[in-house]
């Protein structure tokens, strides 16, 4: 079993499978035939395990896309992605595949993991008639860009909450 099929047990493609794909993505233009059609791009997926079970339930996850690659022959690729148009396609990502590194994390860990990915439309499993989005990390490129625990989160927004009260002894306290 590869990398990749550890990720996408049900959509059951290998490494050669998933190159070959994103080749087919890129290569698309502009007013072809949009079956089939995919994105490509990279991508920080934000893992958070929250319980122990290694399953696609035990875990919240985050898609922040940082870049698409634009579709040859389009009105718009030559045009500079902004972030809320990166922000607003994150948000239609319904389904997204657990990469293998995340079997390591403990309960509590808050993982960031840079990736290449591929991107696609797909039936909504819940919704009838809706589409759902499925963002698949490949197996190229793929990175733990940062390890955290809640903990660390947590105390990083309380001495920011605290350096802006003043209380963290930089300045004097201010009453608002």
């Amino acid at each position: 079993m590869t990398s990749i099929t550890e990720d996408l047990r049900f959509v059951g493609i290998d490494d050669e499978g998933y190159a070959q794909a994103v080749a087919t993505a890129k290569s698309f233009t502009y007013g072809d035939d949009e079956s089939g059609f995919a994105f490509t791009g990279k991508a920080t997926l934000m893992f958070q395990r929250e319980a122990q079970e290694w399953e696609h339930g035990a875990f919240s996850s985050t898609v922040l896309i940082t870049f698409i690659d634009p579709i040859q022959g389009a009105p718009d690729a030559q045009e500079p992605q902004d972030e809320d148009f990166l922000r607003a396609v994150s948000d239609r990502v319904s389904f997204l595949h657990i990469p293998s590194q995340c079997q390591q994390m403990q309960v509590d860990d808050v993982w960031g993991i840079d990736c290449e990915f591929l991107m696609f439309a797909m039936p909504h499993p819940q919704d009838e008639n809706a589409t759902a989005w499925l963002l698949i990390p490949g197996p190229d490129h793929r990175v733990v860009s940062s390890r955290h625990t809640v903990q660390d989160y947590q105390l990083a927004e309380l001495k920011r909450a605290a350096a802006e009260l003043g209380l963290d002894g930089s300045q004097e306290p201010t009453l608002q």
